[in-house]
């Protein structure tokens, strides 16, 4: 059996040093790397991560990922400090160990801990808990996906999460505050600075509770994508639908885990239904198919739903639309949301939509969505009968 491959993290504890050096002079592991930044553990390729109490990227979100990518994290505390083993735990690492242990106890925990294949070495595994939906509205650039976002949720009951990395739109959209944000509902569920309920603003003018994305888009390489999908995860099981704002492009630039289209990769993975806002016209539906094509080879199966914003009035022309649209991509249904000079007047003065033909469009889809996993287990059902 071949050694078990560690990343080693560097503090100024003394069994750092130790241990690295009698892995070096007489093995029993390999220690692949020597771990600064927690980029780097993420980026690397080894079996378990060996790492201090003391390390200020030790947190709950980077635990959650390596273990998303099947690697382990053995913790070390000091046994003279009980809040140290107290940490560790909070952050749910797979094992732990005191920093007085000799060389061969790290050995063989080492050895057992290999990939977390070994039968035990894992945590137990979470209960299964009733959740919401969450939705989450995606499409090209300048097709007003974010106004769709806004009144889908007005229409639903929903709070509103804008996880969007590149254009952040919604509080600038509804004249919110740009604190607190997506910023500050991270440091609330990964690290238990404040409560996600204080992260949370609510619009004076609709009820509208809403996540407020990044206050500046450079900010987007201190968010990881399992972060922003536990803050869903904590909003759905508390609520009967959550909708996201966020779904721009998904080339995969720079890898999984910090690349720059992470964060939207992530949400299509943890949409239970998507809704993809297009243009309507020839060039609007070539983008809203490329646009799919990347989303169907992350979520094959995940219910679709199209709403062609600005939509012509004539049915001639709507029939073209559906038809193009329906011929190419499996989706649960098309809905036309159609031009009104109200969405303009709305953004002006920083409100809601008055009540008006994009009003109703929405409330559609927001219909359609509702249905949106009856309709897709119904497929899926007359899919194997057949």
């Amino acid at each position: 059996m071949s050694e078990v491959e560690v990343a080693l993290v560097f503090t100024a504890d003394p069994w750092v040093e130790e241990l690295h050096r009698h892995l070096s002079d007489h093995g029993g592991a390999r220690v692949r790397q020597l771990v600064v930044e927690a980029g780097v553990a993420l980026e690397e390729s080894y079996d378990v991560l060996v790492v201090s109490h003391r390390w200020p990227a030790l947190t709950h979100a980077l635990v959650a990922d390596l273990r998303a990518t099947g690697r382990s994290v053995l913790g070390v505390y000091d046994r003279e400090e009980p809040a140290s083993r107290d940490h560790l735990q909070a952050v749910d690492v797979d094992r732990m160990l005191t920093s007085d242990a000799g060389p061969g106890e790290f050995v063989e925990m080492l050895q057992r801990m290999r990939s977390r294949r070994d039968v035990g070495t894992g945590p137990e595994p979470e209960a299964v808990t009733a959740r919401g939906l969450v939705v989450a509205v995606g499409g090209a650039p300048g097709v007003g996906r974010t106004e769709v976002a806004v009144q889908l949720a007005l229409t639903m009951s929903a709070p509103l999460v804008d996880a969007d990395d590149v254009a952040p739109a919604v509080a600038q959209r509804l004249g919110l505050s740009i604190e607190p944000n997506l910023r500050t509902a991270i440091d609330a569920v990964e690290h238990g600075r404040g409560t996600l309920a204080a992260s949370i603003t609510t619009d004076s003018g609709t009820g509208l509770r809403v996540i407020s994305g990044l206050p500046n888009p450079r900010a987007w390489a201190q968010v990881r994508p399992g972060e922003v999908v536990r803050i869903l995860d904590r909003l759905v099981n508390e609520e009967d639908c959550v909708v996201v704002d966020g779904i721009g492009s998904l080339e995969d630039v720079g890898g999984p885990t910090r690349s720059r289209n992470a964060v939207a990769r992530a949400l299509v993975l943890e949409a239970n239904v998507l809704v993809a806002v297009c243009d309507a016209g020839p060039v609007g539906v070539a983008r809203l198919l490329t646009w799919a094509m990347d989303v169907r080879s992350l979520a094959p199966d995940t219910p679709l739903v199209v709403a062609v914003n600005r939509a012509p009035t004539a049915r001639f022309r709507r029939g073209e639309l559906y038809d193009e649209i329906t011929r190419t991509l499996p989706v649960i249904d098309v809905v036309f949301v159609p031009s009104d000079r109200k969405v303009t007047e709305a953004a002006w003065n920083g409100t809601a939509v008055a009540r008006g033909g994009f009003v109703r469009g929405v409330t559609h889809v927001g219909e359609v969505v509702r249905g949106a996993p009856r309709v897709q287990a119904a497929v899926e059902a007359v899919r194997e009968a057949s």
